[in-house]
């Protein structure tokens, strides 16, 4: 009798618990980046990750960025694209070669009360991981379920200069006039897991 409530009540925690694999496919990161004289924006493809929700709540995920994959969107010229992308491949910036994925792992998520439909409704504190360099970040997420599908999107930033990636930063190299590039970068992410 006790081995049946005992398979009876994890089978409940089964159900109320459920991990759900991203679709890398199905999901998708842009970032934007700033300097004096305008912008750069683009995407960067999501390799795979787990979102975790219990009775529909979020409570966990982990996500990982294929930084050999980050493509420039509004850099019309091929040839200027292509180079463009390639130094954001290289050591100057994320140096994929060494780097090949970044990572953001939750650490922990709390309820954004009396949150309005459609607008975040979680706030996340997780690590970032990029070039290897762990750094915690918090933003507001917003999370729903959507016929069995995990979807989660939100907006956030992060300091590239904590990642070493220092750059025509105008924090560490003074002068540089009006080729300062911002060292905030901007992330863009919808994320879907079945």
């Amino acid at each position: 009798m006790k081995s049946i409530i005992l398979s009876l009540c994890l089978f409940s925690t089964t159900l109320m618990s459920a991990q759900s694999t991203i679709d890398p496919a199905a999901s998708k990161v842009m970032w934007t980046a700033t300097k004096v004289t305008g912008d750069h924006t683009g995407s960067v493809p999501v390799k795979s990750g787990t979102i975790t929700a219990t009775n529909g709540i979020l409570t966990a995920a982990e996500v990982v960025i294929d930084m050999t994959g980050v493509t420039c969107l509004d850099i019309d010229n091929e040839g200027a694209n292509a180079k463009f992308v390639a130094h954001l491949k290289g050591g100057d910036f994320f140096d994929v070669e060494k780097h090949a994925t970044a990572t953001f792992v939750t650490k922990s998520i709390e309820p954004i009360p009396n949150a309005a439909p459609g607008k975040p409704n979680y706030k996340v504190t997780g690590d970032l991981t990029i070039k290897g360099i762990t750094k915690p970040n918090t933003f507001n997420c917003l999370f729903w379920m959507d016929n069995g599908t995990a979807r989660a999107a939100a907006s956030l930033t992060f300091d590239r200069t904590q990642y070493e990636i220092k750059y025509r930063s105008g924090t560490f190299i003074p002068d540089l006039g009006d080729k300062v590039i911002a060292d905030e970068v901007s992330l863009t992410f919808d994320v879907s897991a079945k």
